[in-house]
């Protein structure tokens, strides 16, 4: 798609990255280093009868057996950790609570000798019963995944909890605004659907990876996180270190998505090397992903109050994230999804109810734009129902509700700089072709149609980055931050901000990887803010320097600063880009060594525990989507032929890496449309593979692709695109499906079977769920 792009303009690691010189997470190799394997659990849910681990630890070339006794014994280490809640053991200490919980770790030599000690540990369990689905692990008398409450965490610790004692409930959001009762029952129409979502998993290139190195007082770690600030105060809360007495390395991630955001790994490898007093390193196979963190499943029923002419007018919904057996960052999931339920429409009057609930599956966490995709796909899907049943065009409907400056969101927050209206029109043709159009095609009976989406979504609020720029001598730049490549081209987003800033070239620009003991604090590489919150950080810190570098070229060259810039590594005369001297020149005169720059982004937030209101983002991601389908009404086959996308940029840094991250959301958001879904029995992951488990390739993309981004004039704004085109992705192709056939599925993904047993279903079009008020 971009054969004939320079691979300069792809990022300044480009290079590197296809000879093969980039530094991984599993390409890290540290003298006298041990490899250790986690040994699984066998069931959803039993207490650890017996273990024995006795001939795995006698084997030659064992240095050590972890279990959850042994994890016990060792002197002043939690044995839990969370990045919310403190609920998940290093190894299984009493109770394991899905298929594949890690019981055992054993660090050895090499990994032969790890195959044979595994099969060495004789593990017994007691079954308990076990729930699987959040629907169910929501209703009374479920068996519950935990007796008692868990203890939160100071790594997210501005996050208000409601665990629910007696109960799978980690953590109910509320959200009310007005009155959702008074406002369905005054609406002319009441729309009440229930959308699900299923577990998927991210399928990074690149499987979790780390290597730990633990002495009494230090543990230093090297590992793909995409949090490296965070996962040290985890360790050091493990270890009872202050954060000084942890270091956290992090080279090129090979994807994350979200799932390398919070700790998996990294405890069990850190324990495994004090004990050994050997580096150790974990590198989990690609079946073992998909028991390690994945996205959640959803249950959302979305009741909404409509007047005749299309208006929304009220809003109910009930959210359930299923985070399986531990909390991960569920709370954080259920809070975003549960606020972004009101999508970018006014409604006067909404209740929301969003529950985080334990099950028996591996734990979710946290997945590109997470929360806001299963929420999207209720509320925009629910909203080409409400058009077809009120006879109103899908994007009429969507321009009469869609928020303008100035109106309230959800949360009582008011819209600012909104764009939806603009980004619907850049998808939506002026002429479509739409609605149910069965025809003979190459003796196959099909249908085509077109279907649209427009979300919004938050960026994490409060939040905090800062970074430090350093000028050098010979006019080249460095850039110390926290914030981690990982595919995502932002060390090319960082070196164009500071080139533009000190009028250098990007390629003269090097940006750090993260290493906690070096690299100043940044909050997180994720929810779409790296650019827009590192970035500000970045920019701030290369202006300081940029007006320590005119102060000393005004005094060397005898012109006043206001006269000056800085262009193509000069410091020249404004109008004369000759004149003046070279950056170099500047620095050797000033005899300064190097000039330093500091910078924080830093913004402030937060939501009412009791009523979810508040400031729930600093700003607004906004984007709408439109898909292209043709339908074979015989055997089901969607093929998607086209796929519009327009997303509200402000300012596009990188135009390539930015038209390559949206590219990339549309794969993402095809394969959960139509294909993705992780299944279980029993609790047993049945596709843990990618021979079974499928997710889109370059001949699932559609043959025609377009992608607009919206900036604004003045240029001084910059928002995320990281994920914001992902959540219109699902409910566009379903909507085109809908429009095509005029039949409805409401569980992802939208199989050949789902569909043809909605087709089956018909003949009525629209939501067999509506009514009217009166």
């Amino acid at each position: 798609m971009h054969a004939d792009v320079p691979a300069t303009a792809l990022g300044s690691d480009a290079r590197d990255r296809v000879s093969g010189r980039t530094e991984y997470p599993s390409t890290v190799d540290r003298p006298g280093m041990l490899h250790a394997r986690l040994l699984r659990s066998a069931v959803p849910h039993g207490r650890i009868r017996r273990l024995d681990a006795s001939r795995a630890a006698a084997l030659p070339g064992v240095h050590a057996v972890l279990t959850g006794e042994t994890l016990r014994a060792i002197a002043g280490i939690e044995t839990h950790y969370g990045p919310v809640l403190r609920d998940q053991p290093i190894v299984a200490m009493d109770v394991v609570r899905f298929v594949g919980e890690p019981v055992a770790a054993v660090a050895a030599e090499d990994l032969d000798t790890l195959d044979r000690a595994l099969a060495l540990i004789d593990v017994e369990y007691d079954e308990l019963p076990s729930v699987f689905d959040g629907p169910g692990a929501f209703a009374d008398g479920a068996p519950l995944v935990h007796e008692t409450l868990a203890s939160t965490s100071m790594a997210f610790a501005e996050i208000p909890i409601d665990q629910v004692a007696s109960s799978n409930i980690c953590h109910h959001y509320r959200l009310r605004t007005g009155d959702a009762d008074r406002g369905l029952a005054g609406a002319d129409f009441v729309f009440d659907d229930t959308f699900t979502s299923p577990v998927v998993q991210h399928v990074p290139l690149e499987t979790h990876a780390c290597v730990a190195e633990a002495r009494p007082g230090h543990v230093t770690v090297w590992t793909g996180t995409q949090i490296p600030h965070g996962l040290r105060r985890t360790i050091a809360e493990i270890f009872h270190l202050p954060v000084t007495g942890v270091r956290i390395i992090v080279p090129t991630l090979g994807g994350g998505y979200g799932g390398k955001g919070h700790p998996t790994i990294e405890p069990v490898a850190a324990v495994l090397s004090l004990l050994t007093r050997r580096p150790v390193r974990i590198q989990l196979s690609r079946e073992e992903e998909f028991v390690t963190i994945t996205k959640h499943a959803a249950s959302v029923r979305i009741v909404t109050g409509v007047s005749r002419d299309g208006m929304l007018l009220a809003r109910r919904a009930e959210c359930i994230f299923n985070t399986g057996a531990y909390a991960d960052v569920g709370p954080r999931v259920a809070k975003n999804g549960g606020y972004g339920m009101a999508g970018p429409y006014r409604i006067p009057d909404i209740s929301v109810d969003s529950y985080a609930v334990y099950t028996n599956l591996p734990p979710a966490g946290a997945f590109r734009a997470f929360g806001v995709p299963q929420g999207a796909w209720a509320y925009e899907s629910q909203m080409d129902i409400i058009a077809d049943r009120l006879g109103i065009d899908p994007v009429a409907i969507r321009r009469k509700n869609l928020l303008r400056d100035g109106e309230e969101l959800s949360t009582g927050q008011l819209m600012e700089d909104s764009h939806f209206e603009e980004l619907l029109d850049l998808v939506a043709p002026a002429v479509r072709e739409d609605g149910v159009r069965a025809a003979e095609q190459r003796g196959r009976r099909t249908c085509r149609g077109t279907g649209f989406a427009t979300i919004v979504k938050g960026t994490v609020t409060p939040s905090t980055s800062t970074a430090i720029v350093k000028l050098n001598q010979d006019g080249s730049a460095d850039v110390l931050t926290s914030a981690v490549e990982m595919g995502q081209g932002f060390k090319k987003t960082m070196a164009l901000i500071v080139g533009r800033e000190l009028g250098i070239s990007a390629g003269r620009v090097s940006v750090s990887d993260p290493d906690t003991d070096v690299t100043p604090y940044d909050q997180q590489t994720s929810s779409s803010r790296s650019t827009y919150a590192t970035g500000s950080a970045v920019r701030q810190a290369a202006v300081k320097i940029r007006s320590q570098l005119l102060a000393d070229a005004s005094e060397q060259l005898e012109v006043a600063e206001a006269d000056l810039e800085l262009s193509d590594g000069r410091v020249a005369v404004v109008g004369t880009p000759s004149s003046g001297a070279t950056i170099a020149e500047v620095m050797a005169r000033s005899r300064r060594g190097n000039l330093i720059g500091d910078g924080m982004y830093r913004s402030e937030g937060g939501l009412d525990p009791s009523t979810g209101r508040g400031i729930a983002s600093v700003h607004w991601h906004q984007a709408a989507g439109a898909a292209d389908v043709e339908v074979d009404l015989d055997t089901g086959k969607i093929s998607l032929l086209g796929f519009r996308t327009s997303v509200f940029a402000g300012q596009v840094i990188n135009q390539v890496g930015a038209e390559l991250q949206t590219e990339g959301n549309l794969a993402f958001g095809l394969g959960q449309a139509l294909f993705e879904e992780l299944l279980f029995d029993g609790g047993q992951v049945q596709n843990g593979n990618l021979g079974d488990y499928m997710v889109a390739s370059i001949l699932d993309m559609p043959p025609s692709m377009d992608v607009t981004f919206l900036e604004d004039p003045s240029g001084n704004v910059i928002h995320g695109l990281g994920e914001t085109s992902l959540p219109t992705i699902m409910p566009a192709i379903a909507n085109a499906v809908f429009a095509a056939t005029g039949a409805r599925v409401r569980e992802l993904p939208i199989t050949p079977e789902r569909l043809l047993r909605a087709l089956a279903a018909q003949p009525e079009r629209g939501s067999a769920a509506v009514g009217t008020s009166a």
